[in-house]
């Protein structure tokens, strides 16, 4: 072989390689973006009853302060009936 078949050979090889590269490279990219978004989509799914948790566990705070108010209430309208109560004892006495 001449040396101009040889390097006429060299660079169809070497665009041969370069070609099959690229798209070899551009498969696996393909490959890592749609892993990427499984990846985002489990995360989300994993970080929804998180969230959901957080919302409930904030809800039942707020019941318990609404709660704690009612039973506040209650209590001040015990003392109050069983103020009224020993008036209203007192005065049929």
């Amino acid at each position: 072989m001449d040396g101009k078949t040889v390097t006429i050979v060299g660079i169809i090889a070497i665009l041969i390689g370069l070609l099959a590269g690229y798209l070899f490279w551009g498969t696996q990219s393909k490959q890592v973006a749609s892993e990427l978004e499984a990846a985002r989509k489990s995360l989300a799914e994993a970080q929804q009853p998180t969230s959901q948790e957080a919302a409930l566990a904030a809800k039942l705070q707020e019941v318990e302060a609404q709660l704690k108010q009612v039973t506040e209430r209650l209590n001040s309208e015990r003392e109050l009936r069983q103020k009224l109560e020993a008036q209203v004892s007192a005065g049929k006495k």
